[in-house]
């Protein structure tokens, strides 16, 4: 099965990219990985869909229950079906029942984050198994201490931790990258990734951005995931251990910020220098 895993990591758009970085450049494989996760940060444009994407139409998230779901407002939602390389790490590591438990949170919390909701059927028909088995998935998650936030519990339990916010949790209490990975097998990709988000909030804050639509704008952020992590940032500030770790974070915005301006000969605009955070100014 290993094997297996390690060919289907090469059948892919992410492994052709990264052959060509180590054998036409002669990087290492981190250094591939790296200049791969820029590139598609980057260059990737929304207009098309990225490959492993589905676009589908999706109960709003104002809708309640009671109404004929003909007559619900729907909105058109972008789903992350497979992360390439990133999934395949899961899978390889810890399973493919793991594979699947991450691909319940990712596209359940994409669907919120564009004002979408998703219903466990709804699940169960894009990841291909019954109803039966979302709801064990389900429970197994929430047991981690993770919401997943579907039609027939939002307006019960309200908009709860979600995998993100658990992360980012985890490692502002002190947990190492692999601590985190192996707690809630999640690739070290997807968990640099939610960090570098949650770095871009924390840093407009800092300079003095606090209207959340704004922040949504600088980031690139959804305004759902943007007042998540404002939530969290207001909740850490209480703890000790965590305020350390978030002017930790800050302090290393801003050595990255200074070598920018040398580098750049930029003035201190606070776009320019949020730069390094959102792979550069349009």
């Amino acid at each position: 099965m290993k094997k297996k895993l390690d060919r289907n990591q090469h059948k892919t758009s992410d492994g052709e990219f990264i052959f060509e970085l180590l054998n036409e450049y002669e990087l290492s494989p981190k250094e591939s990985e790296s200049i791969l996760e820029s590139a598609k940060r980057c260059l990737i444009r929304e207009v098309l869909l990225k490959e492993g994407e589905i676009e589908v139409s999706v109960i709003s998230i104002e809708e309640r229950s009671g109404k004929m779901v003909e007559s619900m407002k729907k909105v058109r939602v972008r789903l992350t079906m497979d992360n390439g390389l990133e999934d395949v790490e899961v899978q390889k590591n810890f399973g493919r029942v793991s594979l699947r438990r991450l691909r319940i949170q990712r596209i359940s919390q994409e669907t919120i984050e564009q004002n979408g909701i998703l219903s466990q059927e709804d699940l169960s028909k894009y990841l291909h198994c019954n109803v039966r088995t979302i709801k064990r998935d389900i429970h197994f998650i929430k047991e981690s201490g993770i919401e997943v936030i579907t039609r027939g519990v939002l307006h019960n339990i309200g908009r709860g931790q979600t995998h993100k916010v658990k992360i980012i949790g985890l490692y502002l209490e002190g947990k190492t990258f692999s601590e985190i990975r192996l707690k809630t097998h999640h690739s070290t990709g997807a968990i640099k990734r939610y960090l570098q988000d949650f770095q871009k909030v924390l840093m407009s804050l800092h300079n003095g951005i606090k209207d959340r639509e704004t922040i949504s704008s600088v980031t690139g952020l959804s305004i759902t995931l943007v007042n998540q992590y404002l939530d969290l940032i207001r909740q850490s500030g209480k703890d000790s251990q965590r305020k350390a770790m978030m002017q930790d974070m800050i302090s290393q915005w801003k050595r990255a910020g200074t070598r920018i301006k040398k580098k750049e000969d930029t003035s201190g605009d606070y776009m320019r220098s949020l730069a390094p955070m959102i792979g550069g100014v349009k």
